[in-house]
């Protein structure tokens, strides 16, 4: 889904090439249950909403700003199968089983998020982390490391655009997304 798509604010939005490559990592095809944990904008859930019409999709988001714009964009797409929240993680998560997490903020409560992730994925179920901040991207590396989650894939995308400046071209960099993906092993 192109950027321009959706309606945007100074709420900070995963970017196209990220957000393919995140949906991609969290496997939803033929699953039930989604959850986007600092849902932003909302541009994850939504391209998940219209890619997935099946699949049922919880996104908490804390800031008021974004929940305003998720709404709209929520609006904006006629989509029905997100039910967005007001809250922080991980006090406010709902209490049931998802098929995939995604993080796309923590407000400083990563270890906990994880730990929750890790109790309410379903077996098989994968956890996808953005980060741009290192430090964060470190402190989820090494909790993931000494939990039961397995798989775990540490990437970093820099993405570039084609952009004219004068009577040339180049390439204008975006900022580098750290993705980090693990999985929850069968019957743990």
């Amino acid at each position: 889904m192109k950027d321009d798509l959706f309606i945007r604010t100074k709420v900070p939005m995963t970017k196209a090439e990220v957000r393919s490559i995140s949906l991609d990592k969290l496997q939803l095809q033929g699953k039930k249950t989604f959850l986007d944990i600092g849902s932003g904008t909302g541009s994850v859930s939504m391209q998940a909403a219209l890619e997935y019409p099946d699949l049922q999709i919880t996104a908490l988001e804390k800031n008021l700003d974004a929940i305003d714009i998720n709404q709209k964009n929520i609006n904006h797409f006629g989509i029905q199968n997100i039910d967005l929240k007001v809250g922080n993680a991980p006090a406010d998560l709902p209490n049931k089983k998802f098929d995939g997490i995604f993080v796309g903020g923590s407000g400083g409560e990563l270890p906990k998020i994880i730990d929750y992730s890790y109790q309410h994925l379903n077996d098989q179920g994968m956890l996808v982390l953005n980060f741009i901040l290192n430090e964060n991207a470190f402190e989820a590396i090494q909790y993931l490391e000494k939990s039961e989650f397995i798989d775990l894939d540490v990437i970093q995308v820099a993405v570039s655009k084609w952009h004219q400046l004068g009577k040339g071209h180049y390439f204008k960099p975006q900022n580098p997304t750290i993705i980090i993906s693990a999985q929850k092993g069968e019957n743990n």
